[in-house]
């Protein structure tokens, strides 16, 4: 292992995708874009739990208005899909979207991590720009930084 490798505090892939108008018109279809886009799936996954998990979360999220247990979602995902899913199999999947910081969970109730400078509370789209796209851009930034040090070091 090469030294810096612990320096490394977390990975987010964002994948650059083209967004057709198609991509829109089903729920299914932006859940597909969206987990592909975050690196959540891979480009040739054939499994679907990470929807089905995603799914019943988002539901109880923005429809039925609460804050679910995994409990809840298994429940959920075994009434409304007829699939037996285990608790591991969904704490996976949500705790893909907890380390995005996207979704947080507190005394096992997920819900989405607020934005702390936004007023909609329950946005993805503001959870995403404050948590995401906020340490994408200092990434970015610090990257930046280093390729400029790493020329000017090979150009002395």
């Amino acid at each position: 292992m090469i030294p810096e490798a612990e320096l490394v505090r977390k990975e987010i892939i964002l994948r650059k995708m083209d967004f057709p108008e198609s991509v829109a018109l089903t729920k299914n279809s932006l859940m597909r874009w969206c987990c592909l886009s975050l690196g959540l799936i891979s480009p040739k996954e054939t499994r679907n739990m990470a929807f089905i998990a995603f799914d019943a979360l988002f539901t109880f999220i923005f429809t039925k208005k609460q804050s679910p247990t995994t409990l809840e979602i298994q429940d959920y995902i075994k009434q409304k899909k007829n699939i037996t899913m285990s608790e591991k199999l969904i704490r996976y999947h949500l705790n893909r979207l907890i380390e995005l910081n996207i979704i947080q969970r507190k005394k096992n109730s997920y819900s989405i991590n607020p934005s702390p400078s936004s007023e909609k509370r329950n946005s993805l789209k503001e959870s995403f720009n404050a948590w995401v796209k906020k340490e994408t851009e200092s990434q970015l930034e610090e990257t930046a930084r280093a390729l400029e040090l790493l020329q000017k070091a090979y150009e002395k």
